[in-house]
């Protein structure tokens, strides 16, 4: 077994890393901690998870049933969420729904990766 110190960093290809990150740090507050045309790198304010954006012209293949990553907000949070998802018309991949740990609503990034964004109603 390889006891960690937890996620370190999720690496991501994107068309065009500066747009993308700009993206991640309008929707979800993060910190772009560098940025070039070639790679990108943002922190979630608060804490150390960091994702990295390279340039590439791959293929995305990413779906709220396949490979798709989330935050979490506080659930005083989530109505104010909804409301910006709105009024920056981002794309929906779902409806808000709920779960028992709490409520939940699929996007899509400038890429097409699926990204969830769900209540933190008890720790996981």
């Amino acid at each position: 077994m390889i006891n960690t110190n937890g996620l370190n960093h999720l690496a991501l290809p994107v068309k065009d890393p500066e747009k993308s990150a700009q993206f991640y740090a309008d929707l979800f507050n993060m910190e772009i901690i560098s940025s070039s045309n070639e790679m990108a790198f943002l922190k979630t304010v608060g804490s150390a998870d960091l994702i990295a954006l390279s340039k590439s012209e791959a293929e995305i293949v990413s779906g709220r049933e396949t490979m798709h990553f989330g935050f979490t907000v506080e659930p005083k949070q989530f109505d104010e969420a909804l409301r910006t998802i709105e009024e920056k018309s981002i794309k929906k991949v779902s409806e808000p729904g709920k779960r028992d740990i709490g409520r939940y609503i699929f996007i899509e990034d400038l890429d097409g990766y699926t990204v969830e964004l769900f209540e933190y109603l008890s720790p996981l």
